[in-house]
């Protein structure tokens, strides 16, 4: 499973096409985790890239039945929306116009690691987000390690 770090600023070109760094791309085992990308519309309307094979092995484990369920067939905008991004050569990806309106991006992006999946903001908010929460940023660490702490004790 592919874990993201650091971020990355980027540009998307009048052709629609936007570089992966190769210090994304190398933090992806092609054989565990795919070679190509798959982009969806992510909470806030940001857009959410994955891997290809291990975003599919995600969805496999929501689909247990041949039959659709209400949960599932909610999520359908998901699919819809989504879209497959095979890198060339130099590691250009193109997204589509429609994906790029409903996520408001062009121009000037920033590539924001976050787990398992990389963040595509544009990069003024990406800024913004930044100095909003960097104030809070000590305190959210030592949380998570009490949360982490508070798991390892036996019961």
């Amino acid at each position: 499973m592919a874990v993201f770090f650091g971020h990355y600023d980027a540009t998307i070109d009048a052709k629609r096409r936007l570089a992966i760094p190769a210090a994304i791309r190398e933090q992806i085992v092609p054989a565990e985790d795919g070679e190509n990308f798959i982009v969806i519309i992510g909470p806030e309307k940001r857009l959410w890239m994955y891997p290809d094979r291990y975003y599919r092995l995600l969805l496999g484990k929501m689909k247990k039945s041949a039959l659709p369920s209400r949960d599932v067939h909610k999520l359908g905008l998901m699919f819809s929306l989504g879209q497959v991004l095979k890198h060339d050569a130099q590691g250009r990806v193109v997204l589509s116009e429609e994906t790029m309106k409903l996520a408001d991006v062009s121009g000037d992006v920033t590539l924001a690691s976050s787990d398992d999946h990389v963040e595509i903001w544009a990069a003024e908010a990406w800024k913004r987000h930044v100095e909003q929460n960097l104030a809070n940023y000590g305190e959210m660490l030592y949380e998570a390690a009490d949360r982490l702490n508070s798991q390892e004790k036996p019961s």
